[in-house]
């Protein structure tokens, strides 16, 4: 009897586990694989550059003229740069440059140390350099203000360069140029690949102006000599893009 009791009680306990998996089974989510995703097909697109170019005249010019004194004293150099300078600024405002055309770009003082071997270096003088950038809206008077400028003590001319005011009629120029630029051959190769081309992607640019020659570049001048006349030439906007073109069906 205790025998049958026995083997009754581990059936029932079987069958229980047995339940209760059965239980967590239907609890746990189903999980299903996923269907393998299509490739996507390769792009069909033309893809070129253009480049469209638009000159036009220089209508201001920049000019960088100063100072630089040596004397055996800060002090010294300092009151010699000084007055030498306010010479300099009144001659260019008599040309007709405006104050809030003049800025100072560059004032340095440097020590001139002298090196001998076995010896401290000495400081044997100061070296003083007062630099303006000088705006000249009249590309006439770019001779006669370095003119003035030299005449008056200046010993600094670190260049002139020409620029125009507002290059963004040029810029558009350009840009529309450079555009039909790249539709031209963009439709080129359509043809000649007999296909048919499509809209418009993506479009991507990048500006840039061509630097002028430069007449006079850093130099220290040793008398006031007249630089004489300056040629401002002409001025060049260049434009590139790179289009995308989708290739049509």
């Amino acid at each position: 009897m205790n025998r049958f009791v026995q083997t009754a009680s581990i059936m029932a306990f079987s069958a229980a586990a047995l339940l209760g998996v059965i239980s967590l089974a239907a609890q746990s989510p189903v999980v299903h694989a996923a269907p393998a995703q299509a490739e996507t097909p390769p792009a069909r697109v033309i893809v070129v550059s253009g480049t469209g170019r638009a000159s036009g005249a220089p209508d201001q010019a920049t000019i960088s003229i100063g100072v630089q004194i040596t004397a055996p004293t800060l002090a010294e150099a300092t009151k010699q740069a000084a007055a030498t300078m306010t010479q300099v600024l009144e001659a260019l405002k008599k040309q007709g440059v405006d104050d809030k055309d003049i800025q100072t770009s560059a004032y340095n003082v440097n020590p001139i140390t002298n090196y001998k071997e076995g010896q401290t270096p000495q400081i044997t003088g100061y070296q003083v350099m007062n630099v303006v950038t000088v705006t000249v809206k009249d590309l006439k008077q770019v001779g006669n203000i370095l003119d003035a400028g030299m005449s008056a003590g200046a010993n600094y001319l670190g260049g002139v360069s020409f620029s125009i005011a507002d290059p963004k009629p040029l810029e558009t120029q350009a840009r529309t140029a450079a555009v039909h630029d790249a539709q031209q051959k963009a439709q080129t190769l359509a043809d000649a690949a007999g296909v048919k081309l499509g809209r418009v992607l993506s479009i991507a640019e990048g500006v840039a102006s061509n630097p002028l020659p430069v007449m006079y570049r850093s130099a220290m001048v040793a008398d006031a000599a007249a630089p004489g006349p300056v040629q401002a030439g002409s001025l060049d906007v260049n434009v590139n893009v790179e289009m995308r073109f989708e290739i049509a069906e």
